[in-house]
């Protein structure tokens, strides 16, 4: 039997985002045993997540605590030693870390495995990303390039699996305790047969809220015109959310936030007929449910990324230039919370709500709507209905195209682009092909000509540095300069032909993505 482990150090989100990579797995690997590594915090949705065989868990919380709170540091370094050890007992043919830290990286590298994907660490320590996707997820971390990824976080999380993306929303499975909860629930509330929108209030950050005004705005409107029910939806420590929003309304909402465990809420929000929502865990709930979203990208919120995964959804972007903005960006003027306006989140929902006909004299001033759908290749895309520009999505859609057909080989690139820019850069890497293709013939040769080797390195050390260059004078080639970056770091051995063999490979790639951008 196959054994392949899922290295999951992530919220709830995230977790959620694997159930694809699960599903694909299970249909590539029959009989596999799947092994999902977790985190405490987190483990609330473990009897949702369909597909996982048996789970090891690292109870962080605990760890924190005794660090902060305990006599004697020798707990907490039993606790993590207990869980390493645990790691170290398994033998597996594959493992998948989707996690992004340098915590998971050392708990990749302490398991056993044939084949790894996505970040470990060497034997010296050292940070190691292995394929393709890998090494791309870790390249848009850098805040100034990350509006350029088109790529939903779901599809990367699958090909880390080495699995293609199959066209099918995020799924979790209601429990018996959920969905006794939403019954009862339904009843107190006087809510059987009523339509319902939810409303999800809070965010993990406050960058990413919505005023609670303007929801209370909406509720009013919902309820008023559309002759729909509200519900609000939070963790217990958005309370004050709700009671801001509720004081505002004409018409009261029915307040669920702090009521809800995970098992609650998935069964609850499953009853709505939409969900709106800023960008957190709720909104995958949604998309698990298939019920749609209306997502409010507020702060540095990238609905292509990590928007719901399924078809149907909408995501309010602000037309703002400075929207989405950098994750590590202080913002002294949030206007992107205001920009999105009550009115544009209701017309979104009278298109949900009233499919064609909620098309008439919707106003959606000040803010991009996009729509999700599947491609044909399987992959999540978004496409812009209202405010968006045509130039500017054919870029993006170009983007997205470059980055799937250069790592799934569904098409190489041929020809010189027609961008002036991008030409110089395809035209830079072909020089780079030259140059360690020479290294490579001279590594062959008896005795080692050091000399001639030396000179070829100085001119490819040349090239390298021109092509990081080229990325900071040219923003759109930016993603791709650090991409190549990446590719380099993660070049090791001390082989001088297989050195020069992977350092080709990354002038191979670059100069196919220069040729479909």
């Amino acid at each position: 039997m196959k054994e392949i482990a899922l290295l999951a150090i992530a919220r709830y989100g995230d977790l959620i985002q694997t159930t694809p990579l699960v599903r694909a797995l299970r249909r590539a690997h029959p009989g596999a045993r799947i092994t999902a590594i977790v985190e405490d915090r987190f483990c609330g949705i473990l009897p949702l997540l369909p597909g996982i065989d048996r789970t090891i868990v690292l109870n962080k919380q605990d760890i924190a605590w005794d660090i902060a709170t305990g006599d004697s540091p020798l707990v907490p370094y039993l606790k993590m030693d207990e869980f390493v050890r645990k790691l170290e007992e398994g033998s597996y043919d594959l493992l998948v870390n989707i996690t992004c830290s340098r915590l998971s990286a050392f708990f990749a590298s302490c398991v056993k495995s044939r084949r790894r994907t996505g970040i470990s660490a060497d034997e010296a320590g050292e940070r190691n990303i292995v394929t393709l996707w890998g090494q791309y997820i870790f390249s848009w971390f850098n805040d100034n390039i990350r509006k350029y990824n088109a790529i939903n976080l779901v599809d990367i999380f699958t090909r880390l699996g080495e699995v293609p993306p199959d066209g099918r929303r995020v799924e979790l499975v209601a429990t018996d305790k959920g969905e006794r909860f939403a019954d009862d629930f339904l009843d107190r509330h006087g809510l059987r047969g009523e339509r319902l929108v939810g409303l999800q209030l809070g965010a993990s950050e406050a960058t990413r809220i919505w005023p609670a005004e303007h929801f209370a705005r909406i509720s009013d409107r919902l309820q008023r015109e559309l002759g729909v029910r509200t519900i609000l939806f939070g963790a217990p420590v958005e309370k004050h959310l709700a009671e801001q929003a509720l004081a505002a309304m004409e018409l009261p909402a029915v307040d669920a936030v702090g009521e809800t465990g995970i098992e609650e809420l998935y069964s609850l929000v499953g009853r709505c007929a939409a969900l709106v929502s800023n960008d957190t865990g709720t909104m995958h709930f949604a998309a698990a449910a298939g019920v749609p979203a209306v997502m409010l990208c507020i702060g540095p919120a990238f609905f292509r990324c990590t928007g719901p995964y399924g078809e149907g959804h909408l995501a309010l972007q602000p037309d703002l230039p400075c929207s989405p903005c950098p994750y590590s960006l202080v913002c002294a003027d949030p206007v992107c919370r205001d920009t999105i306006s009550p009115e544009a989140v209701f017309s979104a929902c009278r298109m949900i709500l009233a499919g064609s006909d909620g098309l008439g004299n919707p106003d959606f001033s000040g803010v991009r709507v996009y729509r999700s759908s599947f491609a044909p290749d399987g992959y999540l895309t978004w496409d812009g209905l209202f405010n968006v520009d045509a130039r500017d999505e054919e870029q993006v859609k170009r983007r997205e195209a470059a980055w799937k057909g250069c790592f799934d080989g569904s098409s190489k690139g041929c020809g010189a682009p027609g961008d002036e820019t991008v030409r110089a850069f395809w035209e830079l890497t072909g020089r780079g092909l030259e140059a360690t293709e020479a290294i490579i013939r001279a590594a062959r040769k008896k005795p080692l000509p050091v000399d001639e080797i030396r000179r070829l390195g100085e001119k490819e050390s040349a090239i390298e540095a021109e092509v990081k260059l080229m990325g900071y004078r040219h923003e759109p080639l930016a993603p791709v300069t650090e991409f190549l970056t990446l590719m380099r770091e993660n070049i090791t051995g001390e082989e001088l032909g297989r050195i020069a063999r992977e350092t080709r490979s990354l002038y191979e790639t670059g100069r196919c993505l220069a040729a479909l951008l």
